[in-house]
């Protein structure tokens, strides 16, 4: 129960800092873009930003967020209620993965239409975003300004990122298997083609193992750096 009000907060709290109208805008601009854009292409171009939208919301979004909470002093307060660590966590990781469920599925069906598995597709862009939401989180809880932290974050996200080279036919190598977003690529490739059983074992369990790493790399990072002054536990 305490998860779900942290939850139905943190939605107001986005509604209330117009990030969904700022998502608004966004897929609009994706949509013209994407008009441009030859036929031949389009299916890839649209994967690439399924992909990289989630990751930056998650990556950019969740830490402003914390920031702009430390500043407005919500943390004090929040944590003498019987609200735990874990629970804030997963708080934000649902509520940015909502948001950016929204975007990629606004962005998906206004180019090149429904997924061919649509289970597939929503299944990459919440475990890609809840991930680098707490991958975010892990980063922001150890920095004080908005600089420190979007250094930081791009330290933390970048590496993540590389099996994207291997989908474009830039550089690829087996250790590409080991990175939760391998998993993300081949789920969202699910929207065009099938995926064997294999393969959907494969993203979805590689997605989950690297989300409860970084969910336990979060909370320790923000017991230590955000609540440590506090006196506060999970």
């Amino acid at each position: 129960m305490r998860a779900l009000t942290s939850f139905a907060f943190d939605v107001r709290l986005l509604w209330r800092h117009g990030f969904f109208w700022i998502y608004v805008l966004v897929c609009a601009l994706y949509w013209t873009v994407l008009q441009f854009i030859p036929d031949n292409y389009k299916e890839t171009t649209v994967l690439l930003l399924a992909y990289s939208d989630p990751s930056a919301i998650g990556l950019i979004l969740a830490g402003s967020i914390v920031l702009l909470e430390r500043d407005q002093g919500i943390h004090d307060p929040l944590f003498v209620t019987p609200l735990r660590i874990r629970e804030y966590l997963l708080a934000k990781a649902a509520s940015i993965s909502l948001l950016s469920l929204l975007a990629a599925w606004t962005i998906h069906l206004s180019s090149v239409g429904v997924p061919k598995s649509p289970l597939g597709f929503s299944v990459g862009i919440i475990l890609t975003s809840s991930f680098m939401t707490l991958l975010s989180i892990s980063a922001v809880a150890k920095c004080r300004t908005i600089n420190g932290f979007i250094l930081m974050s791009q330290a933390y996200g970048l590496p993540f990122s590389l099996p994207v080279l291997g989908y474009i036919g830039v550089w690829d190598t087996p250790l590409f298997d080991f990175f939760p977003t391998q998993g993300t690529l081949l789920l969202l490739q699910s929207a065009y083609e099938g995926l064997s059983i294999n393969e959907w074992i494969y993203a979805i369990l590689i997605l989950c193992i690297w989300n409860g790493i970084a969910f336990l790399s979060a909370r320790r990072s923000f017991e230590q750096h955000v609540l440590g002054r506090l006196g506060a536990g999970a």
